[in-house]
């Protein structure tokens, strides 16, 4: 069976490195995983009893720049002289590295994934990402439009594999009394709300709304509570880096809504089927996104969801039919497709019952590592 490496920019969440790494275990592939520091994917994967190298190649600072000459000098040696068949990268960081350790090299094989593309809003990093793609073996989109961007780009060979999931992890008959409860909403009240992290950033496209549109979550909150006192509103999740500047930035925009009780920051939470469960509508209003995660997950615990139509999120939501799709950075049409699926309960319930459908169809993690392993043996034979 193959021997792959698999190497990730993140060391904490990324349940889906984690769910992929395992399932292809679990098919007898030979596995060892690089993170860049310890955090919970190293966790995880360890007690599963992946073999986990941790090398800390996170950061582009000056001051950092012996480290990352050691972990760059770590991460060479360990692809070199691994006998790995693929080496399988995730994230920017991660597979730029991967492409000059490996660059004009025949073995192994290097399959680069493509989780996201903010880093092509900076030009340096899309200059750095145009200049190593020809030293990709294949490139994976994690989303249709990823691999579409790409190829446009000039890779040579791509494809799509989504990030799938443990779909029996989440069953849509979990209680969401704990939290209903907890924040006093009642029966009739209409919960909604947004998981994400929080990503500050000065990259010029998302200065004035983060990455996730968390702005415009909070913007179409303050129109939609003057005009429905049923909408209850919360934000999950918290800064993935930096020092909480940004979270007391979305706060202090937020602050009518807080003192008055009518959106909650959550922060980062752990029972997240027990989150879905207590809400009515899940919001995604990112101006750049894969398939994502939430949605999927919303999707299977069978919420309606209202996403950009951005990047993977038309992938996960079928307009009109699993949910809604608006224009990104529009707070407006946020506000109006929350308005309608909150007066249409009916509408709720049959878009949670087609998504939950469509979500196990498209983002099992079986399936996801059966399109993985034909683009492994295609990777080898070329």
């Amino acid at each position: 069976m193959m021997r792959v490496l698999q190497v990730c920019g993140s060391a904490d969440g990324a349940s889906w490195f984690v769910d992929q790494v395992t399932e292809l275990e679990r098919r007898g592939y030979q596995i060892e995983a690089v993170v860049p520091g310890d955090g919970t994917v190293k966790e995880r994967l360890t007690r599963t009893g992946t073999r986990v190298h941790v090398i800390p190649f996170r950061g582009y600072h000056p001051k950092d720049l012996r480290r990352l000459i050691r972990a760059y000098r770590d991460l060479s040696a360990l692809i070199r002289n691994g006998s790995w068949d693929i080496v399988h990268a995730h994230l920017f960081k991660s597979f730029i590295l991967a492409r000059v350790i490996l660059r004009g090299r025949r073995a192994p094989r290097l399959v680069t994934q493509v989780a996201g593309t903010v880093h092509l809003q900076s030009r340096p990093l899309a200059a750095i990402d145009r200049a190593t793609l020809r030293w990709d073996t294949i490139l994976v989109g994690s989303c249709t439009e990823f691999a579409r961007t790409y190829a446009r780009r000039g890779s040579r060979r791509t494809a799509v594999s989504f990030y799938g999931c443990r779909t029996e992890r989440f069953n849509p008959a979990t209680s969401g009394t704990a939290l209903r409860d907890q924040y006093g909403l009642a029966p009739t009240d209409v919960a909604v709300g947004l998981i994400a992290h929080m990503y500050p950033t000065q990259l010029k496209s998302f200065r004035n709304i983060g990455v996730k549109g968390h702005e415009v979550f909070i913007d179409a909150a303050l129109a939609l509570a003057e005009q429905d006192s049923r909408l209850r509103f919360f934000i999950v999740g918290d800064e993935f880096v930096g020092d909480g500047s940004y979270r007391r930035e979305l706060e202090r925009r937020a602050a009518p809504l807080i003192d008055s009780g009518r959106m909650h920051f959550l922060g980062h939470r752990t029972d997240m089927p027990d989150i879905l469960a207590g809400l009515d509508i899940l919001a995604n209003p990112s101006l750049s996104e894969s398939a994502s995660y939430t949605m999927i997950e919303a999707s299977l615990m069978r919420r309606p969801v209202i996403g950009s139509r951005v990047g993977g999120l038309p992938d996960t939501i079928v307009d009109g039919r699993t949910g809604l799709l608006v224009p990104p950075g529009d707070a407006e049409a946020l506000a109006h497709a929350v308005r309608r699926l909150a007066d249409d309960p009916k509408a709720r319930q049959r878009m949670g019952r087609e998504g939950r459908s469509h979500v196990r169809e498209m983002f099992d993690i079986t399936k996801t590592v059966s399109t993985l392993e034909e683009i492994y043996r295609e990777a080898v034979e070329l």
